[in-house]
């Protein structure tokens, strides 16, 4: 029976190309980007923005393999993307959902987030960066233990949350705010 062996030898190789593919975005990030740190980053005057898209060109593989849906879709909700983002830098903590309905765009820059402990981050935004006139600026964000982002909502660059705190759908909060513990904020911006 052909079939038969050949469907578990699809799967096998499938299986070791997304993984390929997964540890050559984190080597690339490494390779390419470094370790970010918060700062300015001027297109004029710094490589960082080139380095970047140089780094999203290289690894456009893991966001439009299988007909446009990606590799971290299949990962989305699991231990496996934590796991991932933990390999680019994240500082995530135990128990962490991330992104269990997709999200659009997942973490940009990895290793500017920190996520506490028991966190659910759903169809979620965690940017680190502003890009204004020429400036690009990296700061941190920075999710709570316990605290939960729902769908479609945006955790700007600078912007906490504080544990147990919760963002509604649709919730905008800006760089520089903070989301009180144990608090509920909805709106945009909330």
């Amino acid at each position: 029976d052909v079939a038969g062996l050949l469907v578990p030898l699809y799967v096998a190789t499938q299986n070791a190309a997304s993984l390929l593919a997964l540890a050559l975005a984190v080597a690339c990030k490494w390779a390419l980007m470094g370790r970010r740190a918060p700062g300015d980053y001027d297109w004029d005057t710094s490589s960082y923005c080139q380095r970047w898209h140089l780094y999203l060109s290289l690894t456009a593989l893991i966001r439009s393999a299988y007909f446009g849906r990606g590799l971290l879709e299949y990962l989305q909700g699991s231990a496996y993307l934590v796991w991932y983002f933990r390999a680019l830098g994240a500082r995530i903590g135990a128990d962490v959902c991330l992104y269990p309905t997709g999200a659009d765009p997942m973490m940009t820059e990895p290793e500017l987030v920190e996520i506490g402990s028991w966190a659910a981050v759903d169809r979620a935004s965690l940017v680190a960066h502003i890009n204004s006139v020429g400036r690009f600026s990296l700061n941190m964000v920075t999710v709570g233990a316990r605290a939960t982002l729902r769908s479609d909502s945006r955790l700007l660059s600078g912007a906490t949350m504080l544990p147990e705190s919760t963002l509604l759908e649709h919730t905008l909060i800006l760089g520089g705010d903070v989301v009180d513990e144990r608090s509920t904020w909805q709106g945009w911006p909330g």
